[in-house]
């Protein structure tokens, strides 16, 4: 199975980068591996500590998606209530290459500049709305 998210316009501007220079921006930390996990309910972009949070803010996730509701693309939450950990590396690639077809009609542009493994991170943040 694979993931679409549909309607975004790939950020131009150093995607690459590492998600410690958006985290330095944003005055977030990042939660260690093992540490407790959040609510589903709860989880919020904005007060997050993870690192797939910030992320989402650098880059230009939010124009298409909100957390909850469906807005160009579908909710995360709704993302996380189709998918699994087994799909990381699909959805991964997905927001990668773009695509269509998954959750209607309009199509998620690619984010070639965006590194396989903030991807992972950003879909794995995803997942906990779950």
């Amino acid at each position: 199975m694979s993931f679409l998210v549909t309607g975004c316009g790939g950020c131009s501007t150093n995607q690459k980068s590492s998600a410690d220079a958006a985290l330095s921006d944003s005055g977030a930390g990042t939660k260690t591996p093992g540490s407790a996990k959040e609510n589903p309910n709860t989880i919020s972009i904005m007060t997050s500590t993870d690192e797939g949070a910030a992320l989402i803010v650098k880059n230009d996730c939010r124009n298409c998606h909100k957390e909850r509701e469906k807005l160009i693309g579908p909710a995360f939450s709704d993302i996380a209530k189709r998918y699994g950990h087994y799909d990381i590396d699909s959805l991964a690639a997905k927001i990668i290459k773009g695509g269509s077809g998954h959750w209607g009609d309009a199509s998620m542009s690619p984010h070639p500049s965006l590194s396989i493994t903030d991807a992972r991170v950003i879909v794995r943040f995803i997942l906990k709305y779950k």
